[in-house]
């Protein structure tokens, strides 16, 4: 073989090389890892994804803070509450779906449990002792649905028997009581009238109050949490993805139902639709949206693309609650369906309530009042009618952050301006179009008050000044501990490594070899010829 054709060979090889290089990275490595991700996250009885489906391998976080009232007895003759958050009071909510079945329609039906048990070392110093001064739900409640029936200056004769005498709207008691073992309304030895408001509150009886069997005599007990705890909240029928990866975890029924009554029928609020958190589709991007349905709401929660992150040093993609979520339907038309006009508004007024607060009267049969912590978001009329809140974005927003398996920087190299400009927002590594769906953190933020105001025939209320009285707030959320991060590290993101150092050799040995061998072949060309 003579030296041109070996210099036209190892040029011809080197490019080749190259293109294999590309050819792996750009198509073959991420059909083959598309592929390995979709077989290993399909829900398949006996899979581990399956397992960790079943029951989660960790306990979500569930941080409860309070609204500690400053002033009770100056609010009771008037003034503006001022508030002091007090918490977080963590407890592990540990979650376990049984009674499941495998349906031929590529799904699963199933219940699900939640047992909450307090986690003192995330707490401290906070203890479930700890005691509160905070809005009297019992109280305000019963009132205010009371008032809903025209029943209020009725109630208002017997409020003395079923709350023992309260000096003030607002209640002194601990945690613990507060959230689960409850505070009793005295439904005993009364006259007539107590047992006509007390068959009232029976029939409306929310899930947050336990009564007991007609014709046995005892108290009603309202606690906040102890009808979630250790129960189940109806069942859910979710698609495994085994057909199609997109609809993994998508809940398509709650309660054998693919809608709830909770809203106005005209519009889709009262459709059911999105995961439940613990479980995400793979190959999410940055226009992607997510879907979220909070049974505790009744309603699905949208999230979009927000930035690019880094946990514990592995890269993910923010999503973040929509703006628009709690914007007021009588502005914003894709809201009015939320609208019910069944809790009237600060002032007393009918009417849609303002932005940034939901109503869940027909969600919760109480008239609570669903906010952003600190009233993040919310209508200046609800700020300004307490003091000492404080609301923060970083702090207060609803959001989760997924892992993205980046098919290579080879994207960005040759394709950074043709897909982002397509669309993605930053032009960055983050432009990727496969994602394993991993989440690395997330938390649901949400708080829930009640308005505060001279209610007919409720003397306590009478020199009340009208206010959004916030009550407490959650945080639920999740955190990949690191063993979790390792395992995600060592079975996702160091292959990926390995197959983006493997095709970046090939390409950068390929080209190496073909300009070298292009320049040899061009020096030669021009070296001038002996004549002996």
């Amino acid at each position: 073989m003579s030296l041109r054709i070996c210099r036209s060979v190892c040029v011809a090889f080197g490019f080749i090389l190259a293109g294999v290089g590309l050819l792996l990275g750009f198509y073959v490595f991420p059909l083959l890892v598309n592929q390995q991700v979709d077989d290993t996250m399909k829900l398949v009885n006996g899979t581990e994804a399956y397992e960790r489906w079943e029951t989660l391998p960790i306990p979500l976080q569930f941080k409860v803070y309070f609204f500690n009232v400053s002033n009770p007895d100056e609010v009771q003759n008037g003034a503006k509450p001022i508030v002091k958050e007090v918490g977080p009071y963590v407890y592990d909510e540990y979650r376990h779906k049984y009674d499941i079945t495998e349906d031929e329609d590529d799904t699963f039906s199933y219940n699900q449990t939640q047992l909450f048990s307090f986690n003192e070392n995330a707490s401290k110093p906070n203890k479930e002792d700890d005691n509160i001064i905070v809005a009297h739900l019992p109280l305000m409640v019963i009132s205010l649905m009371a008032e809903k029936r025209l029943m209020s200056e009725l109630l208002g004769t017997v409020v003395s028997h079923l709350f023992d005498n309260p000096k003030n709207v607002f209640l002194t008691t601990t945690v613990k009581k507060f959230l689960f073992d409850g505070v009793n309304i005295n439904c005993s030895n009364g006259d007539g009238t107590v047992r006509l408001i007390c068959n009232q509150i029976r029939r409306n009886a929310p899930a947050q109050l336990k009564v007991p069997d007609k014709g046995v005599d005892g108290p009603f007990v309202f606690s906040l949490l102890s009808y979630k705890n250790n129960t189940h909240d109806g069942r859910y029928k979710v698609s495994s993805g085994v057909k199609d990866i997109s609809t993994l975890g998508e809940i398509y029924a709650w309660k054998n139902s693919s809608t709830v009554d909770a809203w106005k029928p005209n519009g889709t609020c009262n459709n059911i639709y999105g995961t439940d958190t613990t479980i995400f589709p793979p190959h999410r991007t940055q226009l992607s949206r997510v879907n979220v349905f909070q049974s505790d709401i009744c309603r699905t929660v949208n999230l979009h693309y927000n930035d690019e992150t880094e946990y514990k040093n592995i890269k993910g993609l923010r999503f973040v609650v929509e703006k628009d979520m709690l914007l007021s339907g009588a502005n914003y038309s894709a809201n009015k369906c939320y609208c019910l006009k069944e809790t009237k508004g600060i002032n007393g007024e009918d009417g849609c309530l303002l932005d940034g607060a939901l109503e869940l009267y027909r969600c919760q049969n109480v008239p609570l009042v669903l906010t952003f912590p600190h009233f993040y978001l919310a209508h200046e009329k609800y700020r300004d009618s307490v003091e000492g809140l404080n609301p923060d974005k970083t702090k207060h927003e609803i959001f989760v952050e997924l892992e993205p398996v980046s098919k290579a920087n080879i994207y960005k190299f040759f394709y950074t301006h043709a897909i982002c400009s397509s669309g993605c927002i930053d032009k960055t590594d983050s432009c990727i179009l496969s994602k394993s769906g991993t989440v690395l953190r997330g938390s649901k933020r949400v708080q829930f008050n009640i308005f505060y105001r001279p209610i007919h025939g409720i003397n306590l209320t009478n020199k009340l000044a009208h206010s959004l009285m916030p009550v407490f707030w959650i945080d639920e959320g999740v955190e990949l501990d690191d063993s979790n991060i390792n395992l995600l590290y060592d079975s996702l993101v160091y292959p990926m490594k390995i197959l983006d150092g493997v095709y970046w050799t090939l390409i950068g040995l390929g080209l190496a070899i073909g300009l070298i061998s292009m320049v040899w072949c061009m020096l030669f060309a021009h070296k001038p010829k002996h004549l002996f």
